[in-house]
């Protein structure tokens, strides 16, 4: 089978074949096809090379194929023996197994670059990923950080002025009582026995002035105010308590205090929506973690489910927040009785700059700086389970001891 041997009449007539010279005829042949046999050189050119001797007649490349095609080309030579010719011819293995090697070389290489692109697509991939969970934190930052100076801007520009009018008003207060004790002196004093003209001003006055409607309403009208400037009073702190201007970055708080006054500052979005709040508040102990950033991921939850519940109608959006203490950490939950998400939404809601707002009303940064304050700064969890239609809840864990 290594070799084709074949006796042959000039005419190309086989006499005689080996199995590797029949298969070389045969491979190509079949039905309606125009059998196989030697082409070039042609058996009228060999018939015409010479006549018998010591040395080939031929030595070369033999092609064998039909008229209209060569189907295999073989090295081999032509001899002459009398009438006839023999012809040798060997498959050419070794140069069939270097092409094959070589070909087997390129896939090879091929493979590698396909791998190499691969690796190199996710390379730039994470790449990519950690430059927009970089820009997400710097905008984060700076956020942060002008929410800082903002803070204190406003702690400071109103509480000077509001210790001024506490002040005052306490003053006018005690004031108006002195001034009132005073005329209701001279009123008892003139009536009795005071002359008939003093006597007949006195009571013009009383009614003129109604007096005790006066002395009622003073006192109403200063015990509201300092009621009011009580209320401000603590949106200021609760604005000093979310942005922690006076405090360090890391220390025991308790999150039930900071989650108040977030709840406190986004006050006005949750109003606006008509959402009903509710704590459901397990006695937790006081955790050590950075306080400001917590604060930044209520908020971000909070106004998200705010968001979430408008389709409900104003009125009848809620959200309930539970908290438990675990075994080695604390868990916060909040539910909310929103659209819910899909199953396509859930899996995105913490990639960067991912968003289902319309354009203009959302970064897609709230809930990705969410979970990077969550898992990378205080080694905690945050997931979420949704319903469509039934509504949304945010589970946060955060371990007990905060790794420095």
């Amino acid at each position: 089978m290594a070799v084709a041997v074949g006796v042959f009449a000039t005419d190309g007539a086989p006499r005689l074949e080996n199995r590797g010279m029949r298969r070389l005829l045969g491979g190509a042949g079949g039905p309606g096809r125009a059998p196989v046999r030697l082409v070039s050189p042609g058996f009228p050119q060999l018939a015409a090379a010479g006549q018998r001797g010591d040395a080939p007649i031929y030595r070369g490349i033999l092609h064998f194929g039909d008229l209209r095609s060569v189907a295999h080309s073989l090295r081999g030579e032509v001899w002459r023996l009398d009438d006839d010719l023999v012809i040798l011819a060997e498959f050419d293995v070794v140069e069939l197994e270097r092409v094959l090697s070589e070909v087997s070389a390129l896939n090879s290489k091929i493979t590698n670059l396909q791998r190499s692109l691969v690796s190199e697509q996710t390379a730039l991939e994470r790449s990519l990923d950690e430059l927009r969970a970089t820009q997400a934190m710097l905008v984060h930052s700076e956020k942060m950080n002008a929410l800082g100076k903002l803070a204190a801007g406003v702690a400071h520009e109103i509480n000077n002025p509001l210790a001024f009018v506490r002040s005052n008003v306490h003053t006018l207060g005690e004031s108006f009582a002195r001034l009132l004790a005073a005329y209701e002196a001279l009123d008892a004093a003139a009536l009795p026995g005071g002359a008939g003209d003093m006597a007949a001003l006195a009571r013009v006055l009383r009614e003129d002035i109604d007096l005790e409607f006066l002395r009622e309403d003073a006192g109403d009208l200063v015990k509201g105010t300092l009621g009011g400037l009580a209320r401000v009073q603590k949106i200021v702190e609760d604005l000093r308590t979310f942005a922690r201007l006076d405090q360090a970055e890391v220390e025991l708080s308790d999150l039930r205090e900071s989650l108040e006054s977030t709840i406190a500052i986004a006050g006005p979005a949750l109003k606006s929506s008509g959402v009903q709040v509710t704590l459901e508040w397990a006695e937790l102990p006081r955790l050590r973690c950075k306080p400001a950033e917590l604060s930044q991921v209520f908020l971000n939850v909070l106004i998200n489910a705010a968001q979430a519940v408008e389709c409900r109608g104003r009125g009848n959006g809620r959200v309930v927040i539970r908290a438990r203490d675990e075994e080695r950490c604390v868990a916060l939950e909040f539910e909310d009785n929103g659209a819910g998400m899909s199953p396509d939404v859930l899996g995105r809601i913490f990639d960067p700059f991912f968003t289902t707002k319309p354009v203009g009303q959302g970064t897609g940064l709230g809930l990705t700086i969410s979970h990077k304050i969550v898992v990378d700064q205080h080694g905690g969890t945050i997931f979420a389970r949704s319903t469509p239609g039934v509504g949304s809840t945010f589970t946060i864990t955060l371990p007990k001891e905060l790794d420095p």
